[in-house]
């Protein structure tokens, strides 16, 4: 019972944070202290962030149309994207839209952050899904890189056509 009433006071804060868009970025709501905006309260522009990895045309990935994609080998197993959101930001979900293909999703994904870009701490993974793969952290991170790693092949080539962090 304790459980359950835990699991729904959870669903109902996420819900909560995703509906009043706490964190959103740019466009969201920005979080004042004493009427100060805290170094990390938003995340960077999008357009501003450096992507890097082992998959062909991983610009792609943030270019804000979600008909281009970034698309990886059939075989990805440890393909990766890192990406350097140019400062330090605060962010507790991370959501890879596939764009077209049905079938572009790992079939196991990972969020790792850094402040260097060189050390890396795993910060969450789950199986990824059709069309939009949800990664919610449920500590807020704070990190300037964020890398997506494929840990485990899915049905066809990693396609990220789009990704979001909030």
């Amino acid at each position: 019972m304790k459980e359950l009433r835990s699991r729904t006071v959870l669903f109902t804060t996420l819900a909560v944070c995703v509906f009043l868009g706490a964190g959103c970025g740019p466009a969201g709501n920005l979080y004042l202290h004493r009427g100060k905006k805290p170094p990390a309260a938003s995340i960077s522009d999008p357009r501003s962030w450096r992507l890097s990895g082992n998959i062909p045309d991983v610009r792609l990935a943030v270019d804000g149309d979600r008909s281009t994609a970034a698309v990886s080998p059939l075989i990805h197993e440890n393909t990766a994207i890192v990406i350097d959101l140019r400062k330090a930001c605060l962010f507790n979900a991370v959501f890879i839209h596939h764009g077209s293909m049905t079938d572009g999703y790992c079939g196991r994904v990972a969020v790792l952050t850094s402040f260097d870009g060189q050390n890396f701490t795993p910060q969450f993974e789950a199986p990824g899904t059709r069309e939009v793969t949800s990664l919610i952290i449920i500590k807020p991170v704070l990190a300037r890189y964020v890398m997506l790693k494929a840990l485990k092949q899915g049905p066809g080539a990693w396609s990220v056509a789009e990704v979001y962090l909030q």
